[in-house]
């Protein structure tokens, strides 16, 4: 059986949103790339070849090796951060397998158990994952000089604000950038299908290049995309589909660097502070500004966790403790619940059966619903918010995300991002082929036996150790060095200003 050329009928809905590692340490990777010579030699010569290209995964998943990774006092946000890329990973991946995006029963042909409550945030909670992703940026933008604005420092403020901001940019379109310039290659070389449903390659090389020109502007330039993205718009560029949140992500570090910078000194104010942080998320929700609301509300749970660890006691009373502990476990499981809230961007989620959360698709502002491309969104960014917050209220869960798993996932967080998609079409969907070949079982779409769901649990594991390691090679090559450019890049800007002003 061929390689399917085309992803299943769910892939395009899943366009739209968006231990092993601790066992690598006891692998011999020399001892992997040594040839045996009790074989034959053909035999020897293709065992040496698997041994050496397993060895160069290895060492290249490893990156960064074990023990580089400190522990800072905000690591658990960076190890949210990682789960919720992997969230990404999971939902995009489970695309080519299974159309489980609307919810169960909304359909006769809706019936896989994947798609329940809580079982389906597992995987397909894309969009929720993209609304902690909001959240998390606004929480971690705004920490440092928040506390700064607590502690009076007004004057540190101003140039933490403008540093961050200057570097933004370079941070968060260089290696996008980069990598969608590999992406037009192949694609247009024919390695590999486009990541863009609408794509249509160019008669010649130099025309392709224009074009991706083109769209790299539409993607970088405000004339472009700024009024969708404070909109929080899904506006899928050509070469890369998931890089939609790129600008979005850009746009709302933006306010959050203005809110610092206007609310630098309240210092004198906190509550005055905390009241107008409470009242931007609403504000910007009812205007149907999803991700703003997420900004803010990270920007909010940011301030709120500092005048905790100012206000808390050493000791608390055990019994205070163990009932906070129980609410915010509720909390907890309340907010992944509801992040695997069913997307409503087609007219028909919005009238069909969704058992489990028909109350919740009724509780939707209509307000904020119409001012929404999908209104689903609402209970995203609840959830995202939610999510983080209880979090941070328990620490025996903020302990998981400081494991080195949950740590390794971050560092590579957003080079998975990136490049999960792109591997997908390059040759995951080919691996899926072929050990659907090898297992004898029927293609996607047709009625998925036990054997079905192995095959789709053996190309999980086969497919994600190369994706893994691209996506720390990536992470090592792109995204570090765009982000030393920046800080360079400033450097050499601020030096220039000191002799103009001299």
């Amino acid at each position: 059986m061929s390689a399917p050329k085309t992803r299943s009928s769910g892939d395009q809905n899943r366009a739209e949103h968006g231990g092993l590692l601790d066992s690598l340490e006891l692998v011999d990777l020399e001892a992997l790339s040594r040839p045996d010579t009790s074989k034959p030699r053909g035999r020897a010569s293709l065992a040496g070849l698997i041994s050496w290209l397993l060895s160069l995964i290895l060492r290249a998943i490893r990156y960064p090796p074990p023990g580089s990774l400190r522990l800072r006092r905000t690591s658990w946000l960076d190890g949210v951060r990682g789960v919720a890329a992997m969230a990404v990973f999971i939902f995009h991946a489970m695309g080519c397998w299974a159309p489980l995006v609307p919810a169960w029963h909304a359909d006769k042909d809706q019936t896989s158990l994947l798609q329940l409550p809580l079982i389906r945030t597992i995987f397909v909670s894309g969009g929720g994952a993209v609304s902690v992703f909001f959240v998390l940026s606004g929480y971690v933008l705004t920490h440092r000089c928040l506390g700064l604005i607590r502690a009076g420092s007004a004057r540190d403020v101003y140039p933490a604000v403008a540093s961050s901001a200057f570097r933004r940019g370079f941070r968060l379109y260089l290696p996008p950038i980069a990598l969608t310039f590999c992406e037009m290659l192949m694609t247009r070389f024919g390695f590999a299908p486009p990541l863009n449903f609408s794509f249509k390659p160019e008669p010649t090389l130099l025309a392709q290049f224009l074009d991706w020109l083109a769209s790299t502007n539409r993607l970088i330039n405000p004339l472009h995309n700024l009024p969708a993205a404070l909109r929080g718009t899904v506006a899928h560029p050509k070469y890369d589909a998931v890089i939609w949140t790129i600008p979005v992500e850009f746009y709302g570090s933006l306010a959050c660097y203005a809110l610092l910078a206007l609310l630098a000194r309240s210092a004198s104010h906190t509550r005055l502070r905390l009241a107008l942080l409470a009242l931007l998320p609403a504000l910007a929700m009812v205007a149907g500004s999803w991700n703003l609301s997420c900004f803010t509300a990270g920007m909010l749970l940011a301030d709120l966790n500092l005048g905790q660890d100012d206000s808390l006691p050493p000791n608390p009373d055990p019994v205070q403790r163990s009932r906070r502990t129980l609410l915010w476990s509720a909390v907890l499981a309340l907010s992944f619940y509801v992040a695997g809230f069913p997307t409503l961007v087609f007219p028909s989620a919005r009238a069909d059966p969704m058992p489990g959360f028909e109350t919740l698709r009724a509780r939707i502002p209509a307000g904020a619903a119409s001012r929404m491309e999908d209104p689903a969104r609402f209970w995203w960014s609840v959830a995202g918010a939610a999510l983080l917050w209880s979090v941070s209220q328990l620490p025996r869960v903020k302990a998981v995300f400081e494991t080195y798993l949950c740590q390794y996932l971050a560092k590579v967080s957003f080079a998975l991002y990136l490049v999960h998609e792109f591997c997908i079409v390059l040759f995951g969907l080919r691996l899926q082929g072929w050990l659907m070949w090898l297992f004898g079982v029927g293609a996607a779409g047709q009625e998925k036996g036990v054997w079905y769901w192995v095959v789709c649990v053996v190309w999980f594991v086969v497919f994600g150790v190369p994706v893994f390691a691209v996506a720390a090679q990536v992470e090592r090559w792109v995204d570090v060095p765009s982000v030393r450019f920046a800080k360079g890049v400033e450097e050499r800007c601020l030096r220039a200003w000191k002799k103009l002003r001299a």
